[in-house]
């Protein structure tokens, strides 16, 4: 019997590996030798590599802050880090409620990884303001008013909660430690792994990354070089190449343009830096009739705020953001803005020591199912989807991310490896039912924002900021560990939650809320995972442990992958008869 072309391609997926296929529209018998090669080439020099228990995929504070706590401690867990960038400074500035951070610092210090709050601090502030336009009895004016028509005051509402600037220096040598690879417990090499998913555990190019039964292999993209890893872990951001995320078109992005900058000017004086106190630092600052253009539209529909830090007597950073917008608000905008803000509390600024160009996807779904590779921080969809929060998050999360690959290797059972499963478990100890519970109420919160303008946004931070510290400060925490997780941990809580803050709303945003809810529930696809977050009566969402049907049956390979691969490969045939054809044609004319 005559095995067709595309059985025979089949047949050698699955004698190789299962990213051996070829998209490029090669011959069939070009592709055939090539993965005939590649099955019989491997040197002795590959054969003879590391087995790492670990690869993390990424240096930001993710992958670093993962690396260090899994060979804290003496431990014999075998980690090597990979990225191009290693050694680099991290640019962007990090801030935290100091209750968090203390928080963090004795976790990680019961783990081995010690001086968050000493060296991992750069600055203290004992307090921190908001304006939000309120008037001087704490209330906005005439909420009812058109937008075109709204007043604003000057209020500062000091909200009592300290709040750090994280040393980007100092957090990186407690992670990473000094240059000197002696000095740190996991290896480092600076390249950069080869590889975009097109699917689950699909690479492209063909072999860049390859999946074994008791490993992974992964190819360096400047040397070549195979590295071997019974677990790789993904901490390369957002906008990661090698974890699948759906639904992406319906993120939200914090732009935000920030300046660590010399200031002068009638409104620089010992004490301030405009309307902003030296002594505190200032979240939001939502205040915008003063300097926009004749009430434009543009500048009401699409509102932005200052976050500012006081940093010496010298410097200030100051940070004009666009909470979240899609389609994304421009830097150059942000940029114009915080010109024009700062012009009219009579402060120029005078000499940009350091810009930042901040880029924050927040929303969107989760990492499908059955990826091999296990992705953290923001590569995993843990940014706050209403505020962009993500540092705290992170790290939080990787302490039971850390536990969760320590018990994979030290299986009691004694049996060897799987790491499909354990891939799906390491994931499922961040996004559990509950979490992901969580995260749906805040998807909703971060689309409702998305609708406000600037007026509408004012009102509701104004009430949002009466809640107790515990309640507000859980929501923008929103996450295991953290101070306030209690209020925000099940169901009811978040139901109590979100009735106790609809309170303290002016009826106006009020009214409108509670409309964006009933809307949302009953004619958005996303619906039901509001209804999980407050209630039981939608049952619980999926979770990773829960979705093994993925794994390959002993021997058998992934049968829906090989499917694809051959659909693909046969489309790729036909591509290039076609092609032939139309050439030939074209000569003959």
């Amino acid at each position: 019997m005559r095995i067709p072309i595309c059985g025979w391609i089949v047949l050698l997926i699955v004698i190789g590996s299962r990213s051996s296929c070829s998209f490029a529209p090669t011959r069939p018998f070009t592709r055939i030798r090539n993965n005939l090669d590649a099955l019989f080439s491997r040197s002795q020099t590959q054969e003879e590599e590391i087995l790492y228990d670990v690869a993390v995929i990424g240096s930001g504070p993710a992958s670093c802050s993962l690396a260090a706590l899994l060979t804290a401690n003496d431990s014999n867990v075998n980690v090597v880090l990979l990225s191009k960038y290693a050694a680099k400074r991290w640019t962007p500035n990090y801030g935290c409620w100091t209750e968090e951070w203390a928080t963090l610092d004795r976790l990680y210090a019961d783990r081995g990884v010690t001086g968050l709050m000493d060296l991992g601090v750069d600055i203290h502030w004992d307090d921190t303001d908001c304006f939000f336009g309120e008037f001087d009895d704490g209330v906005l004016e005439n909420p009812n008013a058109n937008d075109n028509q709204q007043q604003e005051g000057d209020y500062r509402r000091s909200i009592g909660r300290e709040y750090v600037r994280v040393s980007r220096e100092g957090l990186k040598s407690i992670f990473y430690g000094d240059d000197d690879d002696d000095n740190r417990n996991y290896t480092v090499i600076p390249e950069d792994v080869l590889g975009k998913a097109i699917n689950p555990n699909m690479f492209l190019p063909a072999g860049s990354i390859t999946f074994h039964k008791d490993f992974t292999e992964l190819t360096l993209k400047e040397s070549g070089r195979k590295i071997r890893a019974k677990i790789v872990v993904d901490g390369t951001g957002a906008e990661s190449s090698f974890t699948i995320r759906d639904q992406r078109d319906r993120e939200g992005y914090q732009i935000a343009y920030g300046v660590e900058c010399h200031v002068t000017g009638a409104g620089v004086t010992e004490s301030h830096v405009g309307d902003y106190d030296r002594s505190k630092m200032t979240l939001f600052d939502f205040r915008s009739e003063k300097w926009r253009q004749s009430n434009q539209d543009d500048e009401i529909k699409q509102p932005t705020f200052n976050y500012v830090m006081p940093l010496s007597q010298d410097v200030i950073f100051l940070e004009e953001t666009s909470l979240v917008a899609n389609p994304a608000m421009s830097f150059e905008e942000c940029k114009r803005r915080l010109t024009e803000r700062m012009k009219s509390q009579n402060v120029e600024i005078t000499e940009i020591l350091e810009e930042e160009f901040c880029y924050i996807p927040m929303g969107g779904g989760l990492p499908r199912a059955g990826q091999r590779i296990v992705p953290i921080g923001a590569a995993s969809g843990l940014v706050h989807p209403s505020t962009g929060y993500q540092v705290g998050r992170a790290l939080s999360s990787n302490l039971d991310v850390a536990e969760q690959i320590v018990a994979e290797l030290n299986n009691k059972n004694n049996e060897s490896l799987d790491p499909d499963a354990a891939a799906a478990r390491i994931l499922g100890r961040i996004w559990t039912p509950e979490a992901i519970r969580q995260r749906s109420f805040a998807v909703f919160g971060g689309e409702f924002f998305m609708s406000l303008n600037v007026n509408q946004l004012k009102h509701f931070f104004a009430g949002f900021f009466r809640l107790d510290p515990s309640m507000w400060g859980g929501f923008l925490a929103g996450w295991k560990n953290l101070p306030g997780y209690d209020n925000h941990k099940n169901w009811s809580a978040r139901l109590t939650f979100g009735l106790t803050a609809l309170s303290k709303l002016s009826p106006k945003v009020g009214v409108g809320m509670a409309g964006s809810i009933l809307q949302y529930i009953l004619t958005d696809e996303w619906g039901v995972d509001l209804i999980q977050s407050v209630t039981p009566l939608a049952g619980s969402p999926k979770g990773y442990e829960e979705a093994l049907e993925f794994r390959r049956p002993e021997n058998k390979g992934d049968q829906p992958a090989k499917d694809e691969a051959m659909a693909l490969l046969c489309a790729c045939d036909r591509c290039q008869e076609e092609g032939n054809q139309r050439t030939e044609t074209k000569i003959a004319a």
